[in-house]
């Protein structure tokens, strides 16, 4: 983040939820990261640390490289948790969230293992005790920035629509996955057919999700245009997952030209 971002193509509200339109993936990615460095700087100013939840999917791509360049966040009072992670795979999968955020950020900034809270997703005998555990983390440490997308149905982590509760009196459960859900991760390029995506995750809710102060979202991507436009249009319901996103007043979504095309 060298050199000056161009400006958004279009900026505006919708209720509580502010949305800014970029040019290109890459200004969008660009302009995401250099409001998380802010955010992340203030907390570590205020609090003497970090805590973040971040999404891991490609649609975080340009965001994730951009944050991570060299000089621009102070890595060491920073705190990783993720968002969800399939059942049943082990870290080293290629499929797992614990991968690809090791390999897009975390390896890249120095973020050692005692700074990063990951769900253990190959633990499938005790799933009760794998969300309470994870719990107990966020627990102690409460998020102040999460770092997300939205899915083609809408969802945020994997809070689809069949199992979304803007209610959620838990941080951490384990969900069957939507078709669409698992469709969209097949278009992602993360498995070559549907059979091969797995039928259960565990994921953080909407409550916990929602809870932190700021929350920044990228959401690029043509196949991302109708989720945008329901999110913003449509009434405010576990329907659409994203929607939960216009109550909160330090939410920002970050738009390229292709996701804002039926909302522009």
């Amino acid at each position: 983040m060298n050199s000056p971002d161009p400006t958004p193509i279009s900026e505006f509200s919708v209720e509580s939820l502010r949305v800014v339109v970029h040019d290109s993936r890459r200004s969008l990615g660009r302009a995401a990261a250099a409001g998380v460095v802010r955010e992340i700087a203030a907390r570590q100013t205020k609090n003497g640390r970090a805590n973040i939840i971040f999404a891991a999917a490609p649609s975080q791509n340009e965001f994730l490289e951009a944050l991570g360049e060299q000089g621009i966040v102070d890595w060491s009072t920073v705190f990783a948790f993720h968002m969800d992670e399939y059942l049943g795979l082990r870290a080293d999968h290629p499929a797992s969230f614990r991968r690809y955020l090791r390999e897009h950020l975390f390896d890249r900034v120095g973020l050692t293992v005692d700074r990063l809270r990951l769900i253990p997703g190959e633990d499938v005998k005790k799933p009760l005790a794998t969300c309470l555990l994870y719990e107990s983390l966020l627990l102690a440490a409460p998020p102040d920035i999460v770092c997300a997308g939205i899915g083609e149905n809408g969802h945020l982590a994997f809070n689809d629509p069949p199992v979304a509760d803007f209610l959620d009196p838990v941080k951490v459960k384990p969900v069957r996955l939507d078709h669409a859900c698992r469709i969209q991760q097949v278009h992602d390029g993360c498995f070559a057919a549907i059979d091969d995506v797995p039928t259960h995750a565990y994921t953080l809710t909407i409550t916990a999700l929602l809870s932190a102060p700021f929350v920044s979202l990228c959401v690029p991507g043509p196949l991302k245009a109708e989720a945008v436009r329901a999110t913003l249009r449509d009434p405010i319901s576990e329907s659409c997952p994203a929607t939960a996103l216009r109550r909160h007043p330090g939410a920002v979504l970050h738009l390229d030209r292709d996701s804002a095309a039926l909302i522009l």
